[in-house]
């Protein structure tokens, strides 16, 4: 036998192991083809954007969706539309994920014996529907939401067609209390909408505007310019919030009053008479109120309601002052059995006040079908007692979305076929015969009426991932397949043909590239108030249940009626109040809370005359004694995200869902009641712990979420802001010239390269910033940042690179509360100190990271910006030990593995690396984005323009709290907001880290009716 050397040895045993490896763990073979023919519009690095509507909400934002090589991969706002101007919200930045989503229908599905679903081809799926629809004749309906005009208009016309008995429009939250109130109060038929812009005065009786009303962004951006604050001036609105829980929206009012629930009505007249006796009103209007009016003093009304007379009166007294008051009706949380009388009393209040025809504009009634609770119980009736023969679902989750109380589950058993044209697997195309998927927004054509004035565009941006068809087109071949007499009925076109026509008044290219047609909103209708405006009925609220606490229902910021709960982006942001992510709770007071002996995360049994659910109790200080509040969206039982098949348990709840133990109320306008039951909460004696994400709202005396009077600020008093203010002893008023020293304005433009053209850098406007997150979820989707999911959550992980930080006041400001700062701060009634402030990596200009990591993975760049080198980064993880503010995130698992299923890796931003186990990662400023703009200015042979690149957190947020730019252009936004002497500060500032990032302190208004 031949020898063999060492060396030898080593090359057999190295080559064997490569081997091996190579044939166990290489990656799989992929073919790349290139473009055949390449599309003109398309240059392979460079994204295209194409302008479509958001339909994750009714309000119908219009969207820019950017794609790379022909997958979208980002969706922003389009500055073109009325209605967003270029924001975009949380569940609109998400939407994304459901062109990619995991739980999508891959093409039609067909129920076999045993239950379960095989697939079957489109031919012999239209035959199998055809079929069915000639059998069941008058008893076909179709329940779905609202899929635009031109959709609406052709399912019509083939319900017709094939002589089917109807379809019925079915919208959770739809509005149809205030619809009618319009009409009782004006005579109208249109629907009231609400405008803040120029308001001076705004009352919020629980619409929540700012997180789930009618078009949060819309008004998001109306209240933030009605609040603008220019120096040694504060402008315009006060904001009081009237409600028993304070909410997001609540969070940021200058003053919260904790009425009863269902008293809104009650406190809408009340305010009015107080208005009217401190001189407000026109004749007419007293004239014609007087005798209603007369019974709702002051006095007689704040026992009913549980707010003190003095309190309706200074508000009526402000309501007379003001030049341009504005209210706003209950949102659905507060939608109980007289919603209609509510809703009027607060529009009459809007007529008292005179700001109808200016801040409350009744626009013309619309065409199509409007959503009708009452219509979709008679259609519940007729599926038990078995007249619907076969039912299509359109769009929506009825299964999970109408009260079990409705029965409608048990109803659907009763219907011989149903078929749903679903996209995304859930609770009711889970009880299907037949499945015929339609393709997501992203893959549609449609249109959306957003506004008067504003007729949207929805167009695909990519081919159909699946072998999906458009709903239209589905029922258009089933009718052909009927026969000639119905097809000679129907056309021969697509939708998209059909849609084209539909538009033929206008330049139908120039709509498709600007997303729609945008015009001046036409002339609303001049009203007045009717003859029977006077004779409305206000009483307490009915509700069902002898229990001691009120069940509120609240719509989920982020799930809303339960639809996001599928998005994972949605599920992983904290809830903006309580900071809890993934999970459900119950949110009790203290009083509550020591009343049951209960603690945060015990398990409370929540007990209506309509059934009883288990939940964790959240005890807080804003909701009243008397009510338990929980939110909306989650207990689904189908879903990888929705239901708790992500954490390896499919088939069970993810949370609960609220709507099991509600009553199926309506109120008189026939609409849905929400707020219709009490309850009785019992101690179960267990314990489940919530995924906090902020466990403490005290700032401890550090410069987080500072605030400055409104008074200190029109008197130019820069002192408050920049020191902090005259601190008590709790906060060390003896620190000496050292610390004044310390927190003088610095030059944070000298933090670069001298060579460099650049600093880049922020300005944070907390009086701007509501905490609705929008800015976190696009930061998500445009920086591929994983998600940790709820067992993760529950271990205190976070990967997002931005946090919105809730404080609780802490009077370190003149003119603010005096606490302690080693006091647990809590919400009351009266004044609002809730400040909102996003926390992301400073780009300190002497940053700590830098110094200790061993690798150098982390540096400052030419530019300013304190770079990664993914690459180069260990692990050792001393950077984050360093870094005071605790925004940088560490890879302990492997998440890209488990977070892009399916298809969803798609959706992935190519400019962004994905971050593997074992690194470090943390805000960027979206370097990929000043790359982008630097290499089309060096082409040009020039600097980047201030507003050229912007970062993903500031192009989403609705009221531009959020500026980006050079710190070294004297000229640019973000140093004209940064120059704010009497609000900037920088966070943690006697650290002496040099921030990139100066906020500006929220401004404090004070009390309505008195001084700020």
């Amino acid at each position: 036998m031949a020898e063999i050397d060492r060396r030898e040895f080593l090359k057999l045993v190295g080559a064997s192991a490569g081997a091996a490896a190579a044939a166990g763990c290489s990656e799989p073979v992929e073919k790349l083809i290139p473009y055949v023919v390449q599309p003109e519009e398309i240059t392979p690095g460079l994204p295209v954007y194409y302008a479509s509507t958001c339909r994750e909400c009714p309000a119908g934002c219009g969207l820019l969706v950017k794609t790379r090589e022909g997958r979208p991969i980002k969706l922003e706002g389009n500055p073109e539309h009325p209605v967003n101007r270029g924001a975009l919200c949380a569940r609109g930045q998400a939407a994304i994920g459901r062109t990619y989503h995991p739980d999508r229908h891959p093409g039609p599905l067909r129920r076999t014996g045993e239950g379960s679903f095989e697939a079957i081809g489109w031919d012999e799926a239209i035959a199998l529907l055809a079929e069915q629809v000639k059998q069941a004749g008058s008893g076909t309906w179709f329940l779905s939401g609202d899929p635009g005009p031109t959709a609406s208009r052709w399912i019509d016309r083939w319900l017709a067609a094939v002589g089917a008995g109807g379809r019925v429009v079915h919208e959770p939250f739809a509005p149809e209390a205030l619809r009618q109130a319009a009409s009782e109060v004006f005579g109208a038929a249109g629907e009231p909408r609400f405008d803040l812009t120029d308001a001076d005065l705004v009352i919020d009786f629980g619409s929540d505007f700012l997180e789930t009303g009618p078009s949060p962004v819309a008004h998001a951006r109306q209240f933030a310019a009605s609040r603008d604050v220019a120096e040694g001036e504060g402008r315009k609105a006060r904001f009081v919030y009237v409600g028993p829980r304070l909410s997001m929206t609540a969070s940021n009012a200058d003053e919260w009053v904790a009425g009863k629930p269902g008293a809104a009505g009650a406190l809408a007249l009340a305010v009015a008479r107080a208005a009217v006796d401190a001189g407000g009103g026109s004749a007419a209007v007293r004239e014609a109120l007087a005798g209603l009016l007369g019974n709702f003093a002051p006095e007689r009304v704040a026992a009913q309601t549980g707010v003190e007379a003095e309190t309706i009166q200074r508000l009526g007294r402000a309501v007379a002052r003001a030049r341009h008051a504005v209210a706003l009706p209950p949102g659905p949380a507060l939608t109980g059995r007289r919603a209609r009388a509510t809703a009027a009393a607060v529009l009459l209040l809007n007529a008292v006040s005179g700001s109808v025809g200016r801040g409350v504009r009744v626009s013309p009634a619309g065409a199509g079908r409007r959503a009708s609770y009452r219509e979709t119980l008679a259609l519940i009736d007729a599926m038990k007692s078995g007249r619907v023969k076969l039912l299509l679902i359109g769009d929506g989750n009825p299964v999970y979305s109408l009260p079990t109380a409705t029965g409608f589950a048990g109803a659907l058993e009763k219907v011989p076929f149903v078929v749903s044209f679903a996209s995304l697997a859930d609770e009711t195309s889970a009880r299907a015969d037949l499945i015929l998927p339609d393709h997501t927004p992203l893959e549609s054509w449609g249109d959306v009426v957003s506004a008067p004035g504003a007729r949207s565009m929805v167009q695909p941006t990519l081919r159909p991932l699946h072998d999906t068809r458009a709903l239209v087109d589905t029922l258009l071949d089933t009718g052909r397949a009927l026969g000639p007499a119905v097809a000679a009925r129907l056309p021969s076109r697509s939708f998209r043909t059909l849609l084209e026509q539909a538009w033929s008044d206008t330049d139908w290219r120039e709509a498709v590239a600007r997303g729609g047609r945008f015009e001046p909103a036409p002339a609303t209708e001049t009203v007045s108030l009717a003859p029977g405006a006077g004779r409305i009925e206000v009483a307490e609220p009915l509700l069902e249940g002898e229990g001691d606490w009120t069940l509120l229902a609240v719509p989920s910021p982020w799930l809303y009626d339960g639809r996001g709960a599928n998005l994972p982006w949605l599920q992983e942001t904290p809830d903006p109040v309580t900071k809890i992510a993934w999970q459900s709770w119950a949110e009790v007071s203290h009083a509550t809370a020591e009343r049951l002996g209960l603690e945060l995360g015990d398990v409370v049994a929540v007990e209506t005359p309509t059934g009883t659910l288990e939940v964790s109790v959240y005890p807080r200080g804003g909701i009243r004694d008397d009510v338990v509040a929980i939110p909306i969206g989650q207990g689904h039982t189908v879903g990888y995200w929705a239901s708790a098949a992500e954490s390896g348990r499919p088939g069970e709840p993810r949370g609960a869902n609220v709507l099991d133990v509600l009553p199926a109320a309506t109120d008189e306008s026939g609409g849905r009641a929400w707020l219709a039951a009490r309850a009785t909460l019992r101690k179960t004696g267990a314990h489940r712990r919530l995924a906090l994400v902020q466990t403490s709202q005290n700032q401890r005396g550090r410069l987080l979420g500072e605030a400055v009077p409104l008074a200190a600020l029109a008197a130019g008093d820069g002192h408050a802001a920049e020191h902090g203010g005259e601190h008590d002893e709790s906060h060390g008023n003896g620190h000496g010239d050292a610390h004044h020293e310390l927190l003088k304005p610095f030059d944070a433009s000298k933090d670069a390269d001298p060579d460099s053209s650049y600093r880049w850098g922020m300005a944070i406007d907390l009086d701007r910033c509501t905490g609705c997150s929008a800015c976190v979820v696009a930061c998500h989707v445009e920086n591929n940042i994983p998600l940790v999911g709820e067992r993760r959550s529950l271990e205190g992980r976070q990967m997002s690179w931005l946090r919105i930080e809730r404080w609780i006041g802490e009077g370190s400001l003149k003119g603010g509360r005096t606490l302690p700062v080693a006091a647990d701060p809590d919400e009351a009634p009266g004044v609002v100190d809730v400040r909102h402030a996003p926390q992301l990596c400073q780009h300190c200009g002497a940053a700590p990271c830098e110094s200790v990591c061993p690798v150098l993975a982390t540096y400052h760049n030419p530019e300013g910006m304190n770079a990664m080198i993914y690459n180069r980064c260990v692990g050792t993880r001393y950077c984050s030990n360093n870094c005071p503010y605790k925004v940088r995130r560490f890879n302990y698992y492997d998440y890209s593995r488990e977070n892009w299923p399916g298809l969803l890796g798609l959706m992935l931003n190519p400019d962004v690396t994905v971050r593997v186990q074992g690194v470090m990662e943390k805000c960027t400023f979206c370097t990929q984005r000043v790359s982008a703009a630097r290499h089309a200015a060096t082409l040009e042979g020039r600097t980047i323009r201030d507003g050229e690149v912007t970062t993903a957190c500031a192009q989403a947020c609705p009221t531009q709290a959020i500026a980006f730019g050079n710190l070294r252009d004297e000229k640019s936004r973000v140093v004209e907001k940064s120059h704010a002497p009497a609000r900037s500060y920088h966070a943690l500032h006697e650290l002496n880290t040099r921030p990139a990032i100066t906020y500006l302190a929220q401004v404090k208004r004070g009390r309505v009716g008195e001084e700020g």
